[in-house]
């Protein structure tokens, strides 16, 4: 089991307290192969009113999550048209008025949950709760990236 470090414990508990501004979803779309292409949530990044924003991402191995503050869309697209000769892209989609997200623009983030394994955290889903009105959860799939899905208790 994976567990987030303590920098990405203070990216994520950097969002509590902030309004959610806009939802950008990052595609990772691989053409390798022109009759089966795939498309995966890479990324979410969450865009607070603040000027600030935390990105949830999946890990090198696709085995967890990280949260970082940091992420560069620019630099990602070079390093991917450089390592795969334009096979791979991220395609950035604003999400903020899906369906998904809707109801959380202009909502503020009470806390970001995750699951306790000891004294750790594990990176394999958080909660992002907006307090009595809604909750969002962003898991992972080895195969298909980031899952986005409404919370249920």
């Amino acid at each position: 089991m994976l567990h987030f470090t303590d920098q990405q414990l203070k990216n994520l508990t950097s969002a509590e307290g902030k309004t959610l501004q806009k939802v950008v979803i990052y595609f990772w779309v691989n053409r390798f192969n022109p009759e089966a292409h795939v498309d995966l949530i890479d990324n979410v990044e969450l865009f607070f009113t603040d000027s600030t924003s935390l990105v949830i991402t999946c890990n090198e191995d696709s085995t967890g999550i990280e949260a970082l503050t940091d992420f560069n869309l620019a630099d990602e697209q070079a390093q991917l048209k450089e390592e795969f000769a334009g096979k791979i892209k991220i395609i950035p989609i604003d999400a903020s008025t899906t369906k998904m997200w809707t109801d959380v623009i202009g909502e503020t983030i009470e806390s970001i949950d995750l699951t306790k394994d000891g004294e750790d955290y594990l990176n394999d889903a958080i909660i992002v709760n907006f307090g009595l009105k809604e909750k969002r959860t962003i898991g992972i799939s080895p195969s298909d990236g980031l899952i986005i899905d409404y919370w249920e208790d």
